[in-house]
C-alpha cells in the first residue's frame, strides 16, 4: 500500500508540473499559431502494445520469494463521451524463485492477466496526454519445477484489481510512446495450511511499461480554419449530409493530411 500512495503522489506531482507548464505556453502563444490552430480530434479507439518489467512486493509470498522478471501486453479500449474510456488487456510477466522456503519447491513462474478496465483521458497539449484507469479480472500464475525438483507443473490463480497510468508523447494523431508505472493487488485462491493463508491469499506487483500506442480518431467533425488547399475549402463549406460516399472519404483524408502540416508548422515556429 506504501508503494501505491508513493506512485498516486509521483502521478499528482507530474500531472502539476505538466499543467503549470501548459498554462505558461498558453499565455505565450502567437498570433499566427492562433490563426491556424484546429481542435485535436477525438480518439475512437487506440491498441497499446508494450514491455513491461514486474516487480513482486510486500510482505507475502510473491514480495518475498519471487524475483520480477520481463514481460509483455497488449491494451486495447474504446472511447465514450467526455474522453472516458472502456477496453480489455491481456499481459504475461515471466518471474524466477528466489526462496524456495517461500513459495514452494518450484523455479519460475508466469504471470498470466486478462482484465478489463475503464478511465480517463487528459489531452494536456499537442505533444503530451496522460491516462489513468483501474482494472479487474483474472490472474494465473503457472510454476514449473526445474529437472531436480520434478519437471512439474501447477497453477495458482486468482482475481487481480490494477491501476494503471501512462504519460503519452505523441509522435502525430495516430502514433505515440509513452511509459506507464501500475500496480496490481492479486487475490489467489492458493490451499495451505491456515497458519500460512496470511501469506498466500495476496501478492502484490509493481511495474514498469514503455511501449507504442496506436490511435484511430474521429475528424468528421473537425474544421480547419486557414487552410491552403481548395478542396478541402469547397468540401467543407457544403453541407456534410449532401457529400457522396467518396467524397465524406476524401474530406477525412484531407483533414488529416492538413493536420499533420500545421502540426509541423507550429512545431517549426516553436
Amino acid at each position: 500500500m506504501r508503494l501505491l500512495i508513493k506512485l498516486l503522489c509521483i502521478i499528482l506531482f507530474m500531472t502539476n508540473g505538466l499543467l503549470q507548464a501548459q498554462e505558461s505556453s498558453a499565455d505565450s502563444v502567437s498570433q499566427n499559431s492562433k490563426e491556424d490552430k484546429i481542435e485535436i480530434p477525438k480518439r475512437l479507439f487506440l491498441t497499446d502494445l508494450y514491455l513491461q518489467r514486474g516487480n513482486p512486493s510486500g510482505d507475502n509470498f510473491a514480495g518475498n520469494g519471487l524475483k520480477g522478471g520481463a514481460g509483455f501486453g497488449i491494451r486495447m479500449q474504446f472511447y465514450l463521451p467526455k474522453n472516458i474510456y472502456i477496453g480489455g488487456s491481456l499481459t504475461q510477466d515471466y518471474m524466477s524463485v528466489s526462496n524456495t522456503a517461500v513459495v514452494g519447491e518450484y523455479s519460475r513462474a508466469t504471470k498470466f492477466n486478462a482484465y478489463l478496465f475503464a478511465g480517463y483521458d487528459y489531452r494536456i497539449n499537442d505533444n503530451f496526454s496522460i491516462l489513468g484507469d483501474v482494472g479487474y479480472g483474472y490472474s494465473q500464475n503457472k510454476n514449473r519445477q526445474n529437472s531436480s525438483q520434478g519437471s512439474g507443473k501447477f497453477r495458482d490463480s486468482g482475481n487481480v484489481f490494477r491501476i494503471t497510468t501512462s504519460i503519452e508523447y505523441h509522435l502525430n494523431n495516430s502514433i505515440s510512446f509513452f511509459m506507464s508505472p501500475s500496480f496490481e493487488m492479486v487475490s489467489y485462491n492458493i490451499k495451505t495450511p491456515t497458519a500460512l493463508s496470511d501469506d498466500f491469499e495476496n501478492g502484490n506487483y509493481f511495474n514498469i511499461a514503455f511501449g507504442i500506442r496506436l490511435s484511430s480518431r474521429d475528424y468528421r467533425d473537425i474544421e480547419i480554419k486557414g487552410s491552403e488547399n481548395e478542396d478541402l475549402k469547397e468540401l467543407q463549406g457544403r453541407d456534410r449530409d449532401d457529400l457522396s460516399i467518396k467524397e465524406k472519404r476524401r474530406l477525412y483524408f484531407l483533414k488529416k493530411k492538413e493536420e499533420r502540416r500545421l502540426r509541423r508548422e507550429r512545431r517549426r515556429r516553436n
